[in-house]
């Protein structure tokens, strides 16, 4: 219950998404979000290779669009905040999730990455769809 509704009564976003305790949506997307803006700053320090002094265009790359999506993600997520988009995001963040299990074998620095955005993906794939809980009956 919102401390702004009249007692016994719900607000309209508690009735939109009854099964979500007040306020866990909103630190979802404040960690996405924030994820974004770690990312986009890990793109623009775009550190040398040690070898060669080149930029590193593919993490940076890599960084961008990562941060672009949890950005996005957020602003939309927040926006609509329906139990269908909460369970939208959680399959994307799976699918994010399946998709760096490649770059496990790969090794090095992409290994590092890979590993560091399954357990991210994982975590917020988790929190989503604990928001959603288990759905409406029949």
């Amino acid at each position: 219950m919102s401390l702004g509704a009249a007692p016994g009564r719900r607000t309209a976003r508690e009735a939109r998404h009854p099964s979500a305790r007040p306020g866990s949506a909103a630190a979802v997307e404040v960690v996405r979000g924030g994820l974004g803006v770690l990312h986009l700053l890990a793109a623009r320090g775009g550190a040398p290779d040690r070898a060669t002094g080149a930029r590193r265009g593919g993490v940076a790359a890599f960084h961008r669009v990562l941060g672009l999506r949890q950005l996005v993600e957020a602003v939309v997520l927040r926006r609509v905040d329906t139990p269908d988009a909460h369970t939208v995001a959680a399959v994307v963040d799976a699918t994010h999730a399946v998709s760096m299990l490649p770059l496990l074998l790969v090794g090095g620095r992409w290994r590092r990455l890979g590993a560091s955005q399954l357990v991210i993906a994982v975590g917020l794939g988790v929190a989503e769809a604990l928001l959603v809980g288990r759905g409406r009956r029949r």
